[in-house]
């Protein structure tokens, strides 16, 4: 297939878009904004994610949706366990079809970006599509860094064989990259400690916000709604629940709180869940929420007056935070607490809240007193900073138009 468009391959095994599930992400956002831009953008993935819950169905291991955006679905084996075996597999089945994509129904790519997680496709562009296709240029997008993250929230050895393998494969993929994106603001300093030299080329480039389908919302299930008082202080959070998401914090602080007054509503799932619901067993001023679709957050978030997530104390967050949930947060005009080891962060840069230590529980209390203490006006004036830096920094449009320069730069398209 041939055009005069630079088409553009990116590779996540994770990645959604609307035509594969209820609601696009990052990738679907900017595929977007890259083809008003006079892209070619073929999106390549798996038929099945734990991400979402999505499986998408089809005869045969490849399965083409053309469109705006052209999608290629590669057959992913059913795993029940994201933290097993069978995820493991999935990886290493993705990457081996990934050899036998039908490539001449596809658009020759200019550039192929490779996004983490897994870090196995880099094998795919420095062993095969970049001897196939020539003048290939390939940036890899650190979305979570790997595998330190499977060391340190994990638990792996370093001196574990597949931990060494890993560990392989990310040099190899920063090695051979024409460009490095990264969502994490200080990536570029574990780069350089894994390369022993700082001359490469790295962009920053957050996670943000879809300004187009902000009037999408929906309004909040009946039994949500019911649940969550008015008269009350309310302390919110929506997203997972995993270990890496340190929510034992902020359920601890709640249950030294003791003031009826404030209640923590928690909204999302996770492997955690069970562990935290135990945790808060006694304590009335806690709700816990399942999961809603994407399109009904903001009426939860509108709800509250305060947000809150948090990370576990790990050296690996010093490199930064990207949760989508930051945006989704900022978006809703109201004040932030992020408890992380973080040392840059858009909540600073936003002045849109507090950033305090992670998993210290006295600190988190005082700073849930201060802001309940406020007016609602006070707390108003806060929030709505965070959305206005939101408008101006990290719409979709604005991180696409990022992403467009890093094009050029690889392409020679820019005069350097």
């Amino acid at each position: 297939m041939k055009n005069n468009k630079t088409s553009v391959w990116l590779i996540n095994q994770y990645l959604t878009t609307p035509q594969l599930n209820e609601t696009g992400h990052r990738h679907s956002y900017l595929a977007e904004e890259w083809a008003k831009r006079g892209y070619d953008v073929t999106l390549i993935t798996s038929s099945y994610s734990h991400l979402g819950n999505r499986h998408n169905s089809f005869k045969g291991l490849f399965n083409i949706k053309n469109g705006n955006i052209t999608t290629l679905l590669i057959k992913g084996n059913v795993y029940k366990n994201a933290n097993g075996f069978p995820r493991i597999l999935s990886w290493l089945i993705f990457t081996f079809l990934l050899f036998f994509i039908p490539t001449k129904k596809l658009s020759k790519p200019d550039i192929i970006i490779v996004s983490s997680i897994s870090l196995l496709p880099i094998l795919n562009v420095v062993f095969f599509f970049k001897r196939k296709f020539k003048n290939l240029k390939f940036i890899l997008e650190i979305r979570d860094i790997w595998p330190l993250s499977l060391i340190e929230i994990g638990g792996y050895s370093s001196k574990n064989v597949m931990i060494k393998f890993l560990s392989w494969v990310e040099k190899l993929g920063y090695k051979k990259s024409n460009h490095i994106v990264s969502l994490l603001m200080d990536a570029k300093d574990h780069i350089e400690t894994i390369l022993g030299y700082r001359h490469f080329n790295y962009t920053w480039i957050s996670n943000g916000y879809n300004i187009e389908k902000s009037h999408y919302y929906e309004p909040l299930p009946s039994m949500i709604n019911r649940e969550i008082p008015n008269e009350k202080f309310i302390v919110g959070y929506a997203g997972a629940l995993g270990k890496a998401n340190g929510m034992e914090t902020i359920i601890d602080a709640f249950n030294a709180i003791k003031n009826e007054n404030i209640l923590l509503c928690i909204l999302g799932n996770g492997n955690e869940k069970e562990n935290l619901i135990k945790r808060a067993k006694y304590n009335t001023n806690i709700i816990f929420f399942d999961s809603i679709k994407k399109s009904q957050v903001q009426s939860f978030l509108k709800q509250c007056d305060l947000l809150f997530f948090s990370s576990k104390d790990l050296n690996i967050y010093r490199f930064g935070i990207s949760a989508n949930k930051t945006f989704d947060y900022m978006y809703a005009g109201k004040p932030i607490i992020l408890s992380a080891p973080t040392k840059n962060n858009v909540i600073e840069k936003a002045n849109c809240g507090s950033v305090i230590p992670a998993e210290n529980i006295n600190e988190l209390i005082m700073e849930i007193s201060k802001y309940a203490s406020m007016t609602k006006n006070e707390r108003s004036i806060i929030g709505n900073r965070g959305k206005s830096y939101l408008i101006k920094h990290f719409t979709y449009k604005t991180l696409a138009l990022k992403y467009t320069n890093v094009f050029d730069k690889v392409l020679g398209l820019n005069g350097e």
